[in-house]
């Protein structure tokens, strides 16, 4: 009898879940953008950076591996205890001022899988069920076939906040954490993360909701001619570009630079990395700097295209113009009087 009962309030349960679910909005994002954004995987079991990269389908482990500031030596089975948030890189691209997730995050459906099971806890909640369903053409989310192939539209966004470009991170939230605690976390503030989610009073409930949070991003002397433009890193991460060979790292410390060097790999669709010397430099290549001095210069990415890797060299000039000491006034005046006794005492000796 239970069970039956049970069989019978299924379908009414997942329609409220329906309902519920389709009230919920993705992130906002203008049309048209592509962008790099994060989400924030909660890992479900131990597990390991290989098992992330397949189930996301992250092309290269580098780009996992700085999403996250792990050493590049970080070995594949690099083990990763349950209840671990990852940050997971993926390519966003903005349509109907939503943005969704590019780069063919494909599922295959495993025995006893559901639509729900998948979203929630594969994914842990970063896509709601309707939303699989609605992008794979399945007209009944109760009736998915073992091996099917399912695309997963991860939310995402490319917009400037407050006139800043920034990295969008995708993160469920905690319960009992409030949007005071995740705004002093990463470095924004309530009523930004309020505006951007639609959060009208600081009363309503957060818990379990997937927000958008705005992570500063690195200023970048990268042009919007560039096959990188807009070239994001937050702080703590780093990125490579130009095929992989260039790597970019984003330290709040460096002033809020991208600080942009060779990375020493092999390209990935070149026989063989560009050239990245700065004209004019005297043999300064890219992340290269003059001795510190009155006048420091530094080589600087500023992008690439199908054959070349463009560079740019800065000047810095940090010596001070200011007025001289107290001290050496001192001195000045000290002398003008002596000076003047001299005159006055001339006569005296003649």
């Amino acid at each position: 009898m239970g069970f039956a009962k049970l069989f019978f309030l299924l379908p009414v349960l997942l329609s409220v879940l329906t309902l519920e679910y389709s009230a919920a909005q993705g992130f906002k994002c203008s049309s048209p953008k592509t962008c790099r954004a994060v989400v924030g995987y909660i890992t479900v079991n131990n597990t390991n950076i290989s098992a992330i990269q397949s189930l996301f389908n992250v092309k290269r482990l580098r780009s996992l591996l700085g999403a996250n500031n792990l050493p590049l030596n970080t070995r594949r089975n690099h083990t990763i205890p349950a209840e671990q948030v990852i940050r997971v890189p993926i390519n966003c691209v903005c349509y109907n001022n939503t943005g969704t997730s590019n780069d063919g995050t494909i599922y295959t459906v495993q025995p006893d899988d559901g639509l729900y099971h998948i979203a929630a806890e594969v994914f842990s909640r970063l896509v709601l069920y309707p939303q699989i369903a609605a992008l794979n053409g399945i007209p009944n989310p109760n009736v998915i076939a073992i091996g099917q192939k399912l695309k997963i539209p991860l939310p995402c966004s490319c917009d400037d906040v407050g006139g800043e470009k920034v990295v969008h991170y995708a993160q469920v939230v905690q319960s009992e954490s409030t949007l005071g605690e995740i705004a002093q976390e990463f470095g924004t503030n309530e009523s930004t993360l309020a505006r951007i989610n639609g959060i009208k009073a600081e009363k309503d409930s957060i818990a379990g909701q997937l927000i958008d949070v705005p992570l500063r991003a690195c200023d970048s002397s990268v042009g919007d001619d560039s096959l990188d433009y807009p070239l994001l890193a937050a702080n703590g991460t780093y990125v490579f570009t130009a095929n992989g060979c260039v790597r970019c790292t984003c330290d709040a410390a460096n002033n809020w630079t991208l600080h942009c060097e060779a990375s020493r790999n092999k390209p990935s669709k070149w026989d063989a990395c560009p050239s990245m010397q700065c004209e004019g430099s005297a043999g300064l290549s890219l992340g290269d700097s003059t001795p510190s001095g009155c006048n420091r210069s530094t080589c600087f990415y500023t992008g690439f295209n199908n054959a070349t890797i463009f560079t740019q060299l800065v000047q810095d000039s940090s010596c001070s113009t200011s007025s001289p000491s107290n001290d050496v006034s001192r001195i000045s005046l000290n002398w003008d009087f002596l000076f003047l006794l001299v005159l006055l005492c001339f006569p005296l000796f003649q």
